[in-house]
């Protein structure tokens, strides 16, 4: 080389700068990618997939999370009364009850309504005819104030009712609510598991293709290390083609994910209606959406470093 074209490509590279250098790299490190559509199209699509589970399982423990937050809140509470007891002392309790900052509202079931509403809703008209007396206890539905229907507040609440005068048990009908608790926990537990397992892979993927270049340009990088070009150099192109691994699979990820909410959305829409309810499912934020990108992008680009770098130390110019 001539001291000319020294002095030129030193200005070259001076008016170039910092950042028009990368740029100028990263463009590079693309339209390589786009030479070989058919095999890193391939390559895409599993990256795609490995993301998109774990997504996917992300937004069914955050909908799950929702619903719970929802209908954490007991609405009310059964207050079962002592057998026989008087229906004078019945009302005195309801009165009492009434009057707590605690309470909104006071409802009472006599046994001969109760019995009679279990008759209709069962079918046994005919055998409930036959007891001799009535097995069913006067029941106070208790429904708490908006701001005691939190879960620890309305605990504190059935508490309090338990000692209250004829009262034989206390139920909050909250069974279903503790389960939907456990399977939220283990949506969460799965979701996360799978996570790293999908960006393992995404890591070995990302790694193994770089590989496969870097000993497809074997000879390549021997004269490059032979005119003296640095590790830190020659790495560089890989490190931006595993940004694009990482970030293209992030975008194609977020797409499926999008698609399969869409799609989920008109069988949620249904189990809603037979519930009286209406819920629709929530996709990932501009939030959820920029940190998968942000993760993938950096999922690639640690593979490239990685992977390549300890097989460039490796190669040695002959």
């Amino acid at each position: 080389m001539t001291k000319r074209s020294k002095v030129k490509n030193t200005q070259g590279a001076s008016s170039d700068g910092f950042w028009a250098t990368h740029k100028k790299q990263a463009k590079l490190s693309f339209q390589e990618l786009l030479r070989r559509p058919l095999g890193n199209l391939l390559t895409l699509a599993v990256i795609a997939m490995s993301l998109t589970l774990p997504s996917s399982m992300y937004l069914v423990g955050k909908n799950l999370t929702i619903v719970a937050s929802k209908w954490q809140a007991p609405s009310q509470v059964s207050l079962y009364l002592q057998q026989e007891v008087a229906e004078s002392k019945v009302q005195d309790l309801k009165s009492e009850l009434e009057g707590w900052k605690e309470v909104e509202a006071v409802s009472y079931i006599s046994p001969q309504e109760g019995l009679k509403e279990l008759s209709e809703q069962s079918g046994f008209e005919q055998a409930l005819t036959l007891l001799d007396s009535n097995p069913l206890p006067a029941v106070l539905i208790v429904s708490p104030q908006s701001d005691w229907q939190d879960k620890n507040k309305v605990h504190q609440l059935v508490n309090r009712l338990k000692q209250q005068s004829y009262v034989n048990e206390v139920r909050l009908d909250d069974d279903w609510l503790v389960r939907l608790e456990a399977i939220k926990h283990v949506a969460v537990v799965v979701a996360t598991t799978l996570a790293i397992l999908m960006f393992v892979a995404v890591f070995l993927i990302v790694g193994n293709t770089l590989r496969f270049n870097v000993l497809e340009q074997k000879d390549e990088i021997q004269v490059m290390k032979l005119v003296g070009a640095t590790n830190t150099f020659i790495l560089r192109p890989y490190l931006y083609t595993g940004m694009w691994f990482g970030l293209l699979g992030g975008v194609i990820a977020w797409l499926f994910t999008a698609i399969i909410t869409v799609t989920l959305n008109g069988a949620v829409d249904n189990v809603a209606v037979l519930y009286e309810s209406v819920f629709r499912l929530v996709g990932l934020t501009w939030d959820e959406s920029l940190l998968l990108l942000m993760l993938s992008s950096f999922l690639g680009l640690f593979a490239a470093r990685i992977s390549v770098l300890r097989h460039l130390k490796e190669i040695e110019p002959v």
